[in-house]
């Protein structure tokens, strides 16, 4: 039995590996949902729940010793031992071969120990902590580590794995080859699917399996075959096709794809993404991902689809992004490894947790061919939706020790939103330059804060500028942990200078300055309820500010707008978004804040909160843009009302399966609701998740009900759904459902969708998904679509 852990590494990992190619499976090789989470939360899936127990011969328990077991020596027992010449021993009787933690029985062996050979025969087992062999008669050479199983079971109880081989050939200590090799991870009795090879070589020294003419039957119907496979034995990467993905669209037909995937070095991969849309033609899709020792890391998107027969034209998408710190302070990153590369294309800090501190650089480059691709090709609401295509070079630096923060960038926009004209079109900022800088928080006395911009705008069919904008301030804070009391005083000190697209007349050299006043104060006090088991705190808070005005109707609005109002602006000192304008103010917000805490842990069971503005003064400047005396022949009227809406927020944590949110803002004057939103969550458990939303805007007229679900039917069927319905219009938005059917060793997915697409047309899909467990998936992945439509959705493939 010397050194069989070649036999048992190379079976154990081939349950693990995949059918195809391996790229890294999640972020960053992350633990699954499930690590964290104790086996008896409920939240705690365990994807073998569903099987029984494999049926393996009883294992005795393992002896184990200090050196490695292929440096062990062999200790042979048996009920009879005969010697004979020339070195060779008959065992009989409970005949036992032990190394280490490895050991081999037979009902009849023969040992050879001038040779080193033993010969097994009749219900020989081989047993290992991770690896059981059932086979008739067994050959194994000691001195070289090599030997052949015939007719042998291998069972992996770890992996929930078994298997079946003609033979099992050890032809080194490294290398092994499976003849005529059956595996599955379903139970004794059921063959729901199986993989069959007629040989499969597997390398422990370079990590590698190789089989030939691998078919995947369900249910005795083969689905998949390839000539040639070549897979890691381990967790990394290795080249190779990946899980196959299909699914329908009324709109686009059948839509399949098949990626490749090229390990090309440890730090850098490939992915070639061939794709068929029956009802538009082939479409080559492809990533490229670098990573260096340094930290730069960055990747290459591309789309080609030479001709659209829908759209009867070249279509084409690309994009590439590249972050790379200057500065890396490697005690402050995580350590570079080959595994460590990321998730096959995730926008996730994968794989380097580079130093907030120091010098950084990063760029994006985005491009579609023309403005309806997503819309005709995008496979998601999100990125249907998409209106804009950012492009940026960035420099940044951040000092944690100083407090200060500094980028230059120069950013520009492609439009593919063909409801936005060229008039509408974003400005370019060629370049921005932004420095803010804080004095130390932790430090008494006065806080100082200095917030500065310099940007050039840029816009072909608009006028530009130069705009400077610098904004210092200082506050302190006084009083203890019950109150707080901090003035602010602020300089706002804005200017332009208007480029040569400014109308004959207009004035191209514009200064507003102004000061910012503000006084924030606020107590905090609590109490005891039920003997210590709850805390209420009351936290009543006052924020007078104080702007005054100032006319900037003839300043251009390069990027400042109006932001829907909310509970938080109660406590900003501009109602505006941008430096374009800067709200005058004399007005005082006052709030109430409520929470309930848990005794022991401290957590939020209940907060509520109520606020709105006083108003002392009118306000005056507004979005309205002027820059001709004679293009605004009234002035602007202002805003007269006393008081803001009052806005009330409350979020309730009943327990861990419920929790709700409720959210209001009423107008005093009108006596009506302008927004109001209420969402509903019951989560008892992993797999068991119902939303239900309710969402209202007066003035944008709108009014939609959410109801979303990942409920389980039976102990393996589950269903999961969407209905987001338009009430005003009488429109379902979006709506989805689907069925899953989980037993031990497979999972299947159907889901139907239908939505409404960018030109208001109605759009249905159909998406499939068949994944064996311990081996892959064949289909298109749904999760992530999944997750986006179900708030608290659990993917069972990334669990245990």
């Amino acid at each position: 039995m010397q050194r069989g852990r070649a036999l048992v590494m190379a079976a154990t990992l081939l349950a693990a590996a995949a059918a195809f190619g391996a790229p890294p499976a999640t972020t960053l090789n992350a633990p699954s949902v499930s690590d964290n989470i104790p086996v008896n939360s409920p939240f705690y899936y365990n994807q073998w729940g569903l099987c029984p127990p494999l049926s393996v011969p009883p294992i005795p328990p393992p002896i184990t010793g200090t050196p490695p077991d292929s440096q062990q020596p062999i200790n042979l027992t048996a009920d009879h031992q005969d010697g004979y010449l020339h070195g060779i021993t008959n065992l009989t009787g409970h005949p036992e071969a032990v190394q280490g933690s490895q050991r081999m029985t037979a009902d009849l062996m023969v040992y050879n120990a001038i040779t080193g050979k033993v010969h097994a025969t009749d219900n020989v087992h081989f047993y290992s902590p991770n690896l059981t062999l059932h086979g008739d008669t067994a050959d194994y050479d000691v001195n070289t580590a090599s030997g052949t199983f015939d007719h042998a079971n291998f069972f992996l109880p770890e992996r929930h794995g078994r298997g079946s081989a003609k033979q099992i050939q050890m032809l080194s200590e490294d290398r092994s080859l499976l003849t005529d090799m059956n595996y599955t991870t379903c139970p004794v009795g059921k063959k729901d699917w199986m993989l069959h090879a007629p040989d499969m070589l597997l390398n422990q020294s370079t990590n590698t399996g190789i089989g030939h003419d691998v078919t995947i039957d369900f249910y005795g119907v083969p689905i998949l075959w390839t000539p040639y496979i070549n897979f890691p034995l381990n967790d990394d990467r290795k080249s190779g096709f990946l899980s196959p993905s299909f699914g329908y669209s009324t709109t686009t037909g059948t839509d399949f794809q098949l990626p490749y995937y090229f390990n090309l070095a440890p730090n850098y991969d490939a992915t070639l993404v061939p794709r068929i849309i029956t009802k538009r033609g082939p479409d080559l899709g492809g990533e490229f991902r670098y990573l260096s020792q340094g930290g730069s890391k960055g990747q290459f998107d591309f789309n080609y689809l030479p001709h659209d027969n829908l759209a009867d034209q070249e279509r084409g998408r690309f994009h590439f992004e590249n972050n790379t710190p200057f500065d890396r302070d490697d005690t402050d990153s995580s350590t570079y490894t080959d595994k460590n590369y990321g998730d096959n294309g995730s926008d996730d800090d994968d794989n380097v947790r580079s130093s907030n501190r120091g010098w950084a650089f990063n760029t994006a480059y985005n491009w579609v061919s023309d403005s309806l691709y997503f819309q005709d090709l995008g496979n998601s609401l999100n990125t249907v939706s998409t209106t804009l295509q950012e492009r940026h070079a960035a420099i940044n630096y951040n000092s944690d020790d100083t407090d200060l923060t500094f980028q230059t960038q120069v950013q520009e926009y492609q439009v593919v939103d063909p409801d936005i004209l060229p008039t509408n079109y974003p400005y370019r900022r060629l370049p921005q330059v932004t420095l803010d800088w804080q004095s130390d928080v932790a430090s008494q006395g006065p806080q100082f804060n200095l917030q500065t911009e310099f940007v050039h705008f840029q816009q072909d069919l608009r006028v530009g500028s130069l705009r400077t904008d610098i904004k210092p301030s200082v506050s302190e804070t006084f009083g203890t942990a019950g109150y707080y009391l901090t003035p602010t005083a602020a300089y706002r000190y804005t200017d332009y200078s208007l480029d040569n697209n400014a109308l004959p007349g207009q004035q191209t050299s514009i200064t507003r300055a102004l000061p910012i006043l503000s006084l924030d104060s606020g107590l905090s006090l609590e109490r005891s309820i039920d003997d210590g088991n709850f805390i209420q705190t009351l936290e009543p808070r006052l924020f007078y500010l104080y702007v005054p005005y100032t006319d900037q109707s003839n300043i251009p609005l390069f990027d400042s707008l109006r932001p829907e109002f909310s509970f938080l602006q109660l406590f900003t000192d501009n109602r505006f978004i941008g430096a374009d304008r800067q709200g005058d103010a004399n007005q005082l917000s006052y709030a109430l804040t409520s929470r309930l805490l848990d005794g022991d842990d401290g957590s939020e069971i209940l907060e509520t909160s109520i606020g709105e503005i006083r108003y002392f003064e009118d306000r005056r400047v507004h979005l309205r843009y002027c820059p001709l005396a004679s293009s605004c022949s009234t002035p602007p009227t202002p805003d007269t009302n006393l008081f803001s809406d009052l806005v009330a927020n409350v979020t309730l944590n009943v327990n861990d399966q419920w929790s709700t949110s409720y959210g209001q803002q009423w107008n005093p004057y009108t006596r009506q609701t302008d927004l109001a939103a209420v969402g509903l969550q019951y989560h008892p458990a992993y797999h068991q998740v119902i939303n239900l939303a309710y969402r209202y805007n007066r003035g944008l007229g709108l009014t939609q009900t959410d109801l979303s679900l990942d409920w389980p039917l039976t102990s393996n069927w589950s269903t999961v759904g969407r209905w987001n319905y338009d009430i005003q219009n009488h429109l379902t938005l979006e709506s989805f459902i689907g069925f899953q059917y989980d037993n031990c060793c497979w999972t299947f997915d159907i889901v139907h969708r239908r939505f409404i697409t960018q030109t208001g047309d109605a759009d249905s899909q159909f998406f499939l998904e068949l994944q064996f467990k311990g081996l892959g998936a064949i289909g298109r992945r749904l999760e992530d679509f999944l997750q986006n439509g179900i708030l608290g959705y659990s993917d069972p493939s990334l669990s245990h």
